[in-house]
């Protein structure tokens, strides 16, 4: 018997649904360190229980409108139950990412992210220099920058206009926010996608107030000093009984009218 727990969006159908499965898993549950876990929601349910319990394995049910990462929805619960009882589910192994913020004072925070990381100062222009593998690429001038996971590319980098990536590509994506480009200052002004080997050190002119956010994790760093984004082997376990072709899953969620 193995351990689990169900994380569920706070609406009426999701609570439905989470009451519809839970008597009939026969597992044990435990909400302090389950091995197997349920998001019943959106995507932001899933990414929520990905950060709460990053080692289990996870089961997305999407209970609205069809979102990204889930491999199960309300018309196959059944499957779903019968895949967790006999645990003949399948595991996809999601790349995430890796970032290390340091201020002045050379505090550190590490978190993993599963879409991407963020870096903007809203009520002034952000400067960095942005550095790949120890070498300076150039000046940034802007709102901030993104820098995503292929999954993640579908996220917040597709609303700045970033690539979509094919997920069996293992890269990391940086995309401007608002970058200034003018006769004084000059950007690359587009996504940039690089090898998963990469790593970007984004370094502040001068210690400033930023804004961080680590998926739906968010960090007000004062006295900034560098954000360091690499990938450290980290993944998450996400559990599916057939796969979904990459083109139909965003065929789904954004080409085809959901009624």
């Amino acid at each position: 018997m193995m351990r689990y727990c169900i994380v569920c969006r706070n609406d009426e159908e999701s609570k439905k649904i989470a009451n519809r499965i839970q008597p009939k898993i026969k597992h044990q549950i435990d909400e302090d360190n389950p091995e197997l876990v349920i998001a019943v929601g959106g995507d932001g349910t899933i990414i929520k229980a990905f950060h709460t319990y990053p080692n289990a394995v996870l089961f997305g049910i999407h209970s609205g409108h069809l979102g990204f990462y889930a491999n199960y929805n309300v018309d196959n619960l059944e499957c779903l139950i019968e895949d967790i009882n006999t645990g003949s589910y399948q595991i996809e192994f999601l790349d995430l990412l890796t970032c290390k913020i340091t201020d002045e004072e050379n505090k550190e925070i590490v978190a993993n992210a599963l879409n991407e990381i963020t870096i903007v100062t809203p009520p002034r222009t952000l400067i960095l220099d942005v550095n790949i593998d120890q070498q300076f690429f150039e000046r940034f001038r802007g709102t901030g920058m993104c820098i995503s996971t292929p999954y993640g590319s579908t996220a917040y980098n597709k609303s700045l206009h970033g690539c979509v990536i094919d997920p069996t590509l293992r890269c990391i994506q940086l995309t401007e926010i608002a970058g200034i480009n003018s006769n004084a200052y000059r950007t690359l002004s587009s996504p940039l996608v690089l090898s998963q080997k990469k790593n970007i050190l984004l370094k502040a002119i001068s210690p400033q107030e930023v804004f961080i956010t680590v998926d739906h994790l968010s960090y007000t760093v004062e006295n900034f000093k560098s954000l360091s984004i690499y990938n450290d082997n980290q993944t998450l376990r996400m559990a599916y009984h057939s796969q979904e072709n990459f083109l139909d899953r965003i065929r789904r969620t954004f080409l085809i009218s959901q009624k």
